[in-house]
């Protein structure tokens, strides 16, 4: 454990173990006192660490906050990508439910919050019914069905899906990290369950069906809040509003972020984590994730 002076936030380094047995990398950024424990789920492509700056962020606010690497990405990665056999559907079933675990339990007694980014929104009903979820802040999450986002980034995608993912995987194995693809170097099972999604107009809803998981998008009742910023190609309105309806009994609803009122630059699909919106943005997200605490304090 290490102590970070400026925050006077305790990091946690922990090994997850998840229920077919992998154990993932993740770090706890824990306050003094805790009033609640956060679990972030990373987008595809990205590691833990780039969340870091938001987690802390929250950490000063009051929460005990999980950040992680799914199977074969970051500091979870055992292999090189290429003979690697996790599968986009084992984070699903497997990595973001372990995540919540984990956090519940090393807190019980404590509400939790999700905060999903991308893929890490569109799975995060899949944790374990029994969980005390709060409250789940999708930031830039949508559905992954290319036809669904803005041009001309639709147009890449479908490239992407058709053309040079399966040129990568006939000559390198994997999708590695470089011009066409900027995230961290994806194991060709991931690719392949992502490009299923991207390519479907259901996206995910199917291979979920085919899981028996889809009770668990039935079953999520905790208040659903959507952040897109209104320059995001792939979490564009008509995409948020498709992931939205898979939280089907669930209250929902979604918030557009102008990145001009924000005066911070472009924002695109990344941009609601970066620092430059740690004044003008995460405020809100920590408010509306800690409203049913305020409540409580108030009516108190």
């Amino acid at each position: 454990m290490a102590r970070d002076a400026a925050s006077m936030t305790t990091l946690r380094p922990v090994r997850l173990r998840t229920a077919d047995g992998k154990l993932l990398s993740g770090v706890f950024r824990v306050p003094g006192a805790p009033t609640a424990v956060m679990v972030i789920n990373p987008a595809t492509g990205y590691r833990k660490d780039f969340y870091g700056p938001f987690a802390e962020a929250a950490a000063e606010n009051g929460w005990a906050v999980l950040t992680y690497d799914y199977r074969g990405q970051g500091d979870s990665a055992r292999c090189h990508p290429r003979r690697e056999t996790a599968r986009m559907l084992d984070w699903a079933r497997y990595d973001i439910p372990a995540a919540a675990e984990a956090a519940c339990q090393a807190f019980p007694g404590l509400p939790l919050d999700i905060v999903g980014h991308s893929i890490g929104g569109q799975f995060a009903a899949l944790v374990n019914p029994a969980l005390p979820v709060r409250r789940l802040a999708l930031l830039s999450a949508s559905s992954g069905y290319w036809g669904d986002q803005s041009p001309p980034l639709k147009y890449f995608a479908w490239a992407f899906w058709r053309i040079f993912g399966p040129a990568y995987l006939l000559l390198r194995g994997h999708i590695p990290k470089g011009v066409f693809w900027r995230g961290e170097p994806l194991p060709p099972r991931v690719w392949a369950d992502w490009r299923d999604f991207g390519i479907n107009p259901e996206c995910f809803r199917d291979a979920i069906a085919e899981l028996g998981l889809t009770s668990r998008y039935q079953g999520f009742r905790a208040p659903v809040r959507a952040w897109t910023p209104d320059d995001d190609p792939i979490a564009n309105p008509q995409s948020v509003r498709w992931l939205l309806e898979r939280y089907e009994n669930a209250p929902t609803e979604m918030k557009l972020v102008s990145h001009e009122d924000a005066a911070c630059g472009p924002l695109g699909h990344d941009g609601l984590f970066r620092s430059k919106l740690a004044e003008v943005f995460w405020p809100q997200v920590f408010r509306w994730l800690s409203q049913d605490a305020y409540r409580l304090s108030r009516s108190g």
